[in-house]
């Protein structure tokens, strides 16, 4: 992915930390992405708007019973353009009603990366 000068901020919001370590190594792999982090959603919407990232990848599924949905819903409030990318364990009819709510993409874990990077550059390219 070469973006010139340009810098993509891309924010991942998983309680797993395995997940966000996967996922930000990866990212970061790309000299031209910087990698935020959120451990819950209360977080992630913190961040979303102190930082505006370009991408958001978000689970559905976190401890403390606040998850993905209610940030997704925040999200699309504060900027209904906004990219974001599911990646959840759920089912993949299950995953349907988060494209139906606006995110962009929705990808099963285990997460394929290959699939994951066309997203983004689906999401760069538009």
């Amino acid at each position: 992915m070469i973006l010139g000068e340009y810098c993509m901020k891309i924010l991942i919001v998983d309680d797993e930390i395995f997940a966000r370590r996967t996922l930000e190594r990866l990212l970061s792999m790309e000299d031209d992405v910087e990698v935020i982090e959120a451990t819950d959603c209360y977080d992630a919407f913190a961040l979303y708007e102190e930082n505006l990232p370009d991408i958001v990848i978000t689970d559905i599924m976190m401890k403390g019973g606040i998850g993905g949905e209610w940030l997704i819903e925040k999200i699309l409030a504060s900027n209904p353009d906004a990219n974001i990318i599911v990646c959840s364990g759920r089912q993949k009819t299950d995953l349907l009603k988060y494209k139906l709510m606006g995110a962009k993409y929705c990808i099963q874990k285990p997460i394929k990366y290959q699939e994951l990077w066309d997203c983004i550059d689906e999401l760069v390219m538009s």
